[in-house]
């Protein structure tokens, strides 16, 4: 009986596509609520003061720049790269035809 070497599942493409290599060492890992645009049942004071508190740890990120430009390159939503994307509430401007 011969035995087979165990193999690690592959990782979907959807997911692998989701996974940005440019954010390596973001600080805001493992913190994502925090940097939500909008989060339920939260007071505007509460949120303005979760949001300052993202904004002060993407100060000091090593990956700000680059979490900008990841930023830009989507509809991005929420606390990225210290910046306030597509607040809940705000119109945003409509999109350019190509």
């Amino acid at each position: 009986m011969s035995r087979s070497k165990s193999r690690l599942p592959a990782i979907p493409d959807p997911i692998t596509g989701l996974v940005d290599p440019r954010l390596t060492g973001a600080r805001c890992r493992g913190h994502a609520p925090l940097f939500d645009d909008q989060l339920d049942g939260e007071a505007p004071e509460q949120r303005s003061q979760r949001l300052a508190y993202a904004a002060r740890i993407c100060r000091g990120c090593p990956v700000a720049g680059p979490c900008r430009i990841a930023a830009s390159e989507h509809d991005a939503h929420g606390m990225w790269g210290g910046h306030l994307h597509n607040p809940a509430g705000t119109p945003g401007r409509p999109k350019k035809a190509s």
